[in-house]
């Protein structure tokens, strides 16, 4: 196992982004971008990205400290909701239970999602995210396949485990209230860095129209 800790997301200082005047808005946005695509290298130079192995699957440099907890209900999609697309890697369906022995599933849930993976009727895949702006802590709810787990977010990456349908998408949702200035996350595809869109109020939802690989 690798030990390489994961890369911290955190916000740059002001001035530390060239010599050019931005608006804070723009700043703030730039700021994010660098560091999300500084944590791609980094993560990359370390070991601690997920690697396709020899049999196609994703292994990662340590056990995911998500911490999360299933919710007892799903979120319906809003109609103003955010949408926007995601490629993540497939999780090897005989990597599948070492997977979801890492997750906040319970044991009748895990059950259920691994027949789910025998029967292909569902996939698994990693989406490592991290906060990389607002006050520290916010809690998000991050549903997909039906099931919706809590996750308390920080500056670094946490590998979320997450059941996809054929056609999958996952939504999240502040749980806490956004701070002044609005929440900010970014996530870590099969593509690279991705910044998502910042959630201002607890009514907003973001939805990842999702493919796997």
């Amino acid at each position: 196992m690798n030990d390489t800790p994961e890369p911290q997301l955190k916000p740059l200082s002001h001035g530390t982004v060239g010599s050019g005047h931005h608006s804070p808005r723009e700043s703030g946005g730039l700021t994010s971008k660098l560091v999300l695509a500084s944590a791609v290298v980094m993560a990359c130079m370390g070991g601690a990205y997920w690697q396709n192995t020899a049999h196609g699957g994703v292994t990662a440099a340590r056990a995911p400290q998500a911490s999360t907890t299933p919710l007892d209900r799903e979120p319906q999609i809003r109609a103003d909701a955010r949408h926007l697309g995601a490629q993540f890697a497939l999780i090897a369906p005989g990597q599948a239970p070492s997977a979801l022995a890492h997750s906040g599933f319970d044991t009748q849930q895990r059950a259920n999602i691994l027949a789910a993976v025998k029967n292909r009727r569902m996939r698994l895949v990693r989406m490592p995210i991290a906060q990389i702006a607002g006050l520290p802590g916010q809690s998000i709810a991050i549903t997909s396949g039906g099931l919706t787990q809590r996750l308390t977010l920080k500056p670094e990456l946490q590998a979320v485990v997450l059941p996809i349908y054929l056609a999958g998408e996952v939504t999240i949702s502040p749980l806490t209230q956004p701070p002044a200035g609005g929440l900010e996350t970014g996530i870590l595809t099969a593509l690279g860095a991705q910044v998502l869109p910042t959630l201002a109020s607890l009514d907003q939802q973001i939805v990842l129209d999702v493919i796997v690989q």
